[in-house]
């Protein structure tokens, strides 16, 4: 994180973190990196790079048209729902959306590492020069590393897209979280992950997922 708050820099830790995904080979090359198209369709952003991983192809815009946001997002962003909502509509309901509120890098080590599926989070995104009051922000973990201490993310924001930015866990862990405005109240978000798997896939209790 340090190397990217400087522009120079930072351009040299992304070409760096490309040529590592060249050798060592890229955290679920199967899954789309895609660049989100506003800076409010983070979330749809999502969808389509999970979706990409099992098989599925969609766009931004059908994500959005599927629940009729198209206003709302501008005003709101989307919450977990909506994004299971259009999960459900544009994945043709061959597929299913599962989430889990105050999880832990364990839980997301579990997906990544021993069940071989990306997840995504909400949490207080990195934008350095384009940091405004709401930093609130889905992107999707495809790498966790926790003998070295750091994880991979898949930004689909502007200049990151592309390329699996790198962050301590620690970093992380402390910005892992979002508020959103459901119903009139701001609702606490904290340590959410979700996963799309296609239909009939479960998974263990004790990992606590919940389809929605």
């Amino acid at each position: 994180m340090e190397l990217e708050k400087n522009k120079k820099t930072r351009k040299l830790l992304r070409a760096l973190l490309s040529l590592e995904d060249r050798v060592v080979g890229k955290p679920f090359p199967g899954m789309k990196r895609v660049r989100q198209i506003s800076s409010y369709h983070c979330g749809p952003a999502v969808i389509v790079e999970l979706l990409s991983f099992l098989g599925k192809s969609v766009s931004q815009i059908a994500v959005v048209r599927s629940i009729k946001a198209k206003d709302k997002i501008k005003r709101l962003g989307l919450n977990i729902h909506d994004l299971a909502k259009a999960t459900a509509s544009v994945g043709k309901k061959e597929v299913v959306f599962w989430r889990k509120r105050q999880s832990t890098i364990n839980d997301l080590s579990n997906i990544v590492n021993k069940y071989h599926y990306p997840v995504a989070v909400e949490w207080q995104g990195v934008f350095y020069e384009d940091e405004d009051e709401d930093n609130g922000h889905y992107a999707v973990i495809t790498k966790v590393d926790k003998k070295s201490n750091y994880l991979r993310i898949c930004d689909s924001y502007a200049d990151f897209a592309g390329v699996d930015r790198r962050f301590r866990i620690k970093v992380f862990e402390k910005r892992w979280w979002d508020v959103n405005k459901i119903n009139g109240k701001n609702i606490v978000d904290k340590k959410m992950m979700f996963v799309v798997t296609t239909k009939g896939e479960t998974w263990p209790r004790k990992l606590g997922m919940v389809k929605i």
